[in-house]
């Protein structure tokens, strides 16, 4: 089965920093130099609503509203051949003519007296900022239910590098929306609150896995909390990376083939799921590494690795080097070699041949020839052991006794 690459993601911390700080900044300075381009909803304006002949799209009612400059008006198809026409606010003579013009060109239905048939109010901005002021305190009770829940769930330090994640991606994307002037709809803000969740849930999915890799750190082991966060990201980076895929395809297909409506609430998610997939996996686990080994415990941790020392549980065991301190001497008093140290498992060299101990047994045990078969001659016996024959023949000039037959038949 081949292997699944490692990244070092966490240690390669400074070019995540990097690229996030430089989105961060052309979007904040977009925001102040461009700005944010809202639409009727929120600055005001006049809302025509149309029920056209079949046949008719979207881009036919817009061909109508660019005729009278308007050709970024919002419009937005409600089913049944009935569309809505937001714009700018018309006097009364600019919607009677912009009423004919759809009219003539597209064809709208009738009434019973025979006019066309639409439904014109004026938007007032207060609305908008009604839905703008929702849409913060949705922010702000969305940042501090996190806060609480993450803290509970699993630490404080957690919690809060979620937050500044939610803080970079949705910067990010109102950022990138300045910078091509899109407009900003009620469906931009359902949008962007969305992308936050889905980007948090990613965010808890590798905080999870820390937590159960964190949990088994002790003092006995040989990685810091970073190695250990690192080694979390690339157990649920697949995970991650087909998440994302599997949600941006849907989202893809509507921007390719949805209406403007659609495409308006699908631009945002598209922006936001790339930031939050890059910023779950990129941004928010150094951070929380490099904040974490900030305490005491893991910043010991982190000392013992950069100086290399061995484990705590080997501290009080003596471990003697493996360096020859002078030769030892041997039974014999002859100096013996010292071992060399063998990395690997060698099949061991034949010992040399050392002289033999001083035989004990008689010299007929050698076949009578007072040598042992090997490299070296055998050593003469001791000359109290060479006077045990001269006993022998003494023996047999003794006076024959009626014992001296036995013992002789017992020594042999």
């Amino acid at each position: 089965m081949p292997r699944r690459p490692y990244l070092n993601i966490v240690g390669h911390w400074k070019i995540w920093y990097s690229i996030s700080a430089v989105l961060f900044i052309v979007s904040i300075v977009a925001l102040f130099t461009s700005g944010l381009n809202f639409g009727v909803d929120f600055t005001g304006g006049t809302s025509i609503t149309i029920k056209t002949e079949s046949g008719t799209s979207i881009s036919k009612v817009r061909d109508v509203t660019a005729q009278f400059g308007y050709g970024d008006a919002q419009i937005q198809a409600s089913g049944g051949n009935t569309y809505i026409v937001r714009v700018p606010e018309l006097t009364d003579q600019q919607k009677t003519e912009l009423v004919q013009a759809l009219d003539k060109d597209i064809g709208l239905q009738k009434d019973k007296d025979g006019n066309p048939v639409a439904d014109i109010k004026d938007v007032g901005p207060g609305w908008g900022a009604q839905v703008s002021r929702q849409a913060i305190i949705a922010l702000a009770v969305f940042i501090l239910a996190i806060i609480i829940y993450i803290s509970f769930r699993f630490e404080f330090k957690m919690a809060m590098t979620a937050v500044v994640e939610i803080l970079h991606d949705f910067v990010i994307t109102i950022g990138v929306y300045a910078l091509l002037g899109r407009e900003v709809t009620p469906a931009t803000v359902i949008a962007v609150l969305t992308i936050l969740g889905y980007s948090l849930y990613d965010t808890i999915v590798i905080f999870d896995r820390v937590k159960e890799n964190t949990d088994q750190l002790t003092r006995q082991s040989r990685k810091t909390y970073s190695q250990t966060v690192n080694d979390s990201v690339n157990q649920v980076l697949v995970r991650s990376i087909n998440t994302a895929l599997t949600t941006l395809i849907p989202i893809v297909c509507i921007l390719l083939f949805g209406g403007e409506t659609l495409k308006a609430f699908a631009f945002p998610l598209f922006i936001g799921i790339l930031s939050g997939v890059y910023s779950s996996i990129f941004l928010a686990p150094p951070i929380l590494a490099q904040w974490k080994e900030t305490e005491p415990k893991y910043k010991a941790y982190r000392d013992r690795a950069d100086r290399g020392a061995p484990r705590t549980a080997d501290a009080g065991k003596a471990v003697p080097a493996k360096v020859a301190t002078g030769p030892k001497k041997g039974p014999q008093g002859k100096k013996a070699r010292p071992a060399p140290a063998q990395p690997q498992k060698k099949p061991a060299p034949a010992p040399r041949p050392k002289p033999a101990p001083a035989p004990m047994a008689e010299p007929e045990a050698a076949g009578g020839t007072g040598e042992q078969p090997g490299p070296k001659p055998k050593p003469k016996a001791p000359a109290g052991k060479a006077a045990q024959p001269t006993s022998k023949s003494l023996a047999k000039s003794r006076t024959k006794g009626p014992g001296s037959g036995k013992k002789k038949k017992k020594k042999k």
